[in-house]
């Protein structure tokens, strides 16, 4: 409860225990998009606007099934609220690289290598990133990300013709790969003590994870009183 009284007490308990931490690792959650003014697709505002524009809510236009069955659109919703975004590290990101030589790794399903920018190498993205792994589900020949934001409506693979290219993250309705699942799990579960940042305890994140941390010391920090911080 680092907003409530006896604050100075409780900042250094948290310094003290992530400092004696053996093996710490951070969740990393979505009020680091946030802190890059970028609104979260799942907030009212934010998806009303998105359904305005191409007449589809987020989750149905970032999906597997759109990019299966109107990639046209899928594409141009990607390209104009996706990949537009020029976003710099915000200062929680830099808290975290300079924390970072006392040896810890980050988790997040943040899509826009937000930790990497800020100087972090210890990442884990569960999602993917729009940066890397543009490839042609076809022949598997990977693609830059101006390949995309160059392209002609949709990007098709110049080897294959035909062949849509997928973006290096992963769409709603797809399946996460079980070697990143498996990396991130084997880190939480060898950590004594978790970080969870900018998210509360029932995120979708937290709830795959914490399962398997047999640690020490869980810390919560996020904005937004919740009914399961206690």
């Amino acid at each position: 409860h680092f907003v409530k009284a006896g604050m100075i007490m409780n900042l250094n308990y948290l310094e003290e225990t992530i400092r004696t931490s053996k093996y710490l690792v951070c969740l990393a959650g979505m009020e680091f998009m946030r802190e890059q003014n970028v609104a979260y697709h799942r907030d009212s505002d934010e998806s009303y606007r998105i359904e305005e524009k191409y007449g589809y809510s987020p989750e149905e236009l970032f999906s597997a099934r759109m990019f299966n069955t109107h990639a046209e659109l899928f594409y141009e919703y990607y390209r104009n609220e996706i990949l537009s975004k020029h976003l710099e590290a915000g200062k929680g990101n830099e808290a975290l690289a300079r924390l970072e030589e006392a040896g810890y790794l980050i988790i997040t399903k943040g899509i826009y290598n937000m930790p990497q920018k800020a100087g972090c190498k210890n990442v884990i993205n569960m999602y993917g990133n729009i940066y890397e792994n543009n490839a042609c589900p076809r022949c598997g020949k990977i693609f830059p990300i101006e390949y995309i934001k160059n392209s002609d409506k949709v990007p098709l693979c110049d080897v294959c013709k035909s062949t849509v290219i997928h973006p290096g993250v992963y769409l709603h309705g797809e399946m996460l790969s079980n070697t990143v699942i498996s990396h991130a799990v084997e880190e939480v579960a060898k950590a004594d003590t978790i970080l969870v940042l900018g998210m509360n305890l029932n995120s979708s994140l937290c709830k795959d994870m914490l399962p398997h941390f047999t640690g020490k010391d869980l810390i919560v920090i996020h904005k937004e009183p919740h009914y399961l911080d206690e």
